[in-house]
């Protein structure tokens, strides 16, 4: 999708080492602007995260309106310690691929559990990661009428997030 070159915009990830979601959003109107997915079935993680790496560089660049990025945290529980590395390597290379394209870029990480009760999804203990996933999409289908995959959904639900803690933030502002 073309954006005009005005338009400054979000861009919102679900980073993974195997299948990371994104989603523009214009930071103006809030309007979903494009969304995808970036996949890699190699073998060896560091040439998967390589492989994200080099996906998410094309996207900045592709997007030089691109003022803010919104990611979701690494969540440390529940996740054994090399998967804990190997997506805390993969924020890094969304950092590093953000400084290189171009370092005026703001990031932020948030914690899906702030994300999801941001957007209305309760989470918590007993509700299984598969039952946020799928409500995940229920939410993107019933506000955008899109079928998307669960990493984009995610995407979708960061960016929304996103907006719904600033004009919290802007009314507490008096």
């Amino acid at each position: 999708m073309e954006v005009p070159a005005q338009n400054k915009l979000l861009l919102a990830l679900d980073l993974s080492t195997q299948s990371s979601g994104w989603a523009l959003k214009d930071l103006k109107t809030q309007e979903l602007v494009d969304y995808g997915c970036i996949t890699s079935s190699k073998k060896d993680a560091i040439v998967r995260i390589t492989e994200m790496r080099s996906a998410l560089s094309e996207i900045l660049s592709a997007h030089p309106s691109i003022q803010k990025v919104i990611a979701e945290e690494v969540r440390l529980d529940n996740l054994n310690l090399h998967t804990q590395k190997l997506l805390t390597y993969t924020q890094f290379a969304l950092i590093d691929s953000i400084y290189q394209t171009n370092p005026e870029i703001k990031y932020e990480f948030i914690q899906p559990s702030s994300w999801r009760s941001k957007i209305g999804i309760k989470t918590g203990r007993g509700i299984k990661r598969a039952e946020l996933k799928k409500k995940d999409i229920e939410y993107v289908k019933s506000k955008y009428n899109i079928e998307v995959n669960d990493d984009i959904a995610d995407a979708i639900g960061i960016a929304d997030s996103y907006f719904i803690a600033q004009a919290a933030a802007n009314q507490c502002a008096w």
